[in-house]
């Protein structure tokens, strides 16, 4: 194994319970949003197939306005900002909790919804507008909510060794910087998000 595989691993073993933490509750939301497909009203489901087929409309005939990417990262950003000061105030991580499952709970939702409309063009669909881009957002946020809560726990209970601190180095400093990597991850999902998922979709929107 490579030195920076070792290094991976290792800061995955330092920190395994706030990874598996942000994991489970991402997954918690991601079945909450599917189920709750089943559980909206008829008036709710028809206003939103009446908003897809209005963006499948104006997308078939090319006069949806794409988001630009300077909005896209300026969100991405505020999302980073506000779990890494969540993670600094150490009794914010309820909050990081909930960010964690309001993403997959939209993620869940959209799917499910997608899927149980549409069926196979559906799936096919949210592979389509959802996946591409989260397949970026969804780790930089867990992993990103992992540091928040392993920082916050290294606070709380003191065990600086358990949570993988460099010794020489503040841990808000250190907790800080590892924040900075996640922020670039959320920017490189912004471009894939803007430039590449909506490819994507217009090669999907040909199967309707």
């Amino acid at each position: 194994m490579s030195r920076r595989g070792f290094g991976f691993a290792e800061h995955i073993r330092q920190r395994w319970l706030a990874y598996a933490i942000a994991c489970l509750v991402f997954v918690i939301g991601t079945v909450s949003g599917a189920v709750t497909v089943k559980a909206i009203t008829f008036h709710q489901k028809q206003d939103l197939i009446g908003y897809i087929n209005t963006y499948f409309e104006t997308m078939m005939v090319g006069k949806l306005e794409a988001a630009t990417w300077q909005s896209v990262v300026w969100m991405n950003f505020q999302t980073v900002v506000l779990m890494w000061l969540c993670g600094l105030i150490v009794f914010g991580v309820p909050v990081i909790i909930g960010l964690i499952f309001a993403r997959g709970f939209v993620i869940g939702f959209s799917v499910g919804f997608l899927v149980d409309e549409l069926g196979l063009k559906g799936f096919l669909f949210a592979l389509a507008s959802i996946i591409p881009h989260n397949l970026i957002v969804v780790p930089a946020l867990v992993g990103l909510g992992a540091l928040g809560i392993c920082f916050s726990f290294s606070v709380i209970f003191g065990g600086k060794h358990r949570v993988g601190l460099r010794k020489n180095t503040s841990p808000a400093v250190q907790y800080s910087a590892n924040t900075v990597l996640f922020l670039l991850l959320m920017a490189a999902a912004s471009l894939v998000e803007v430039f590449i998922t909506p490819v994507f979709i217009k090669a999907a929107l040909t199967l309707f």
